[in-house]
């Protein structure tokens, strides 16, 4: 069978995302492709897009919002050269397959919007910009690594899932990070220090999580900083807001507020 596999056409693997009654349907809701029986090659298939030189190669299947339902196939791991997988506000089931988390080209993961279980895997490739695991029912931890060999990664959004744990330390090494949003989960203990050192960072959403303690210091830093949102509403606060967050010539929101009504400060003191 792994000979098999390993001979799959690029054609037999994509047609792995169709699964059953409800994936033939929709198969055949699609302009282009979609069928191993079809005559156009994969290149032409709704949603696929191949390598600009040499015209053969599968580098991104988006597949957004087309109701496709199913889950994750680990023979997408076939197509080793995969930059984008989008399945973002589909009716996606079951878990990140750790062969696809594992692809050494993805630049950017987006299942957004799904139905997604089980946990937030390590992904392998370095090359990543972009990861959007947002409205799923993921639970359990953060991997300890989810920062580390990810200095390319710009969004990191993991908002509206179950997710449980601190902020791992590894968060300090995604040096290109610009938007972090974890809101609405179920994570804990001190807000991680050492945000405030990361120079692109710009959209900070730790809201409607269990973290307690103080805001660090760092996170108010004057000289350089591009922070234009930050919210923490919503959690277990204490403690006063560092006075420098006044100075911040980028900042405009700051929620802090734990009521229903929250109060945005576009000039704080």
């Amino acid at each position: 069978t792994k000979r098999q596999s390993a001979m799959m056409s690029q054609e037999e693997i994509l047609v792995s995302l169709v699964q059953g009654r409800d994936g033939k349907a929709w198969a055949e809701r699609q302009q282009t492709g979609w069928s191993v029986y079809s005559k156009e090659p994969a290149c032409t298939w709704t949603g696929i897009q191949c390598d600009s030189m040499d015209r053969t190669t599968v580098v991104s299947i988006d597949l957004s919002g087309t109701k496709l339902e199913g889950t994750i196939p680990p023979e997408l791991e076939k197509l080793p050269n995969l930059r984008v997988l989008a399945l973002g506000s589909n009716e996606i089931r079951g878990n990140i397959p750790s062969q696809v988390a594992n692809m050494p080209n993805l630049e950017k993961f987006n299942v957004s919007d799904n139905f997604i279980t089980g946990t937030v895997p390590s992904f392998a490739s370095r090359l990543l910009n972009t990861v959007d695991l947002s409205k799923n029912r993921l639970a359990g931890p953060l991997p300890e690594d989810f920062g580390t060999n990810h200095d390319r990664i710009m969004l990191y959004d993991v908002m509206k899932n179950i997710l449980t744990g601190t902020v791992p330390g590894s968060v300090r090494d995604m040096e290109a990070l610009e938007t972090l949003s974890l809101s609405d989960n179920h994570f804990s203990g001190l807000l991680p220090t050492g945000l405030g050192m990361l120079q692109n960072l710009k959209y900070l959403y730790l809201d409607d999580n269990y973290f307690v303690g103080t805001i660090p210091a760092d996170l108010a830093r004057v000289q350089g900083s591009l922070l234009e949102e930050v919210w923490l509403q919503d959690n277990r606060l204490s403690g006063t807001v560092p006075v420098a967050f006044a100075d911040s010539s980028n900042l405009l929101d700051l929620y802090l507020d734990g009521k229903e009504e929250y109060y945005v400060c576009d000039y704080f003191f």
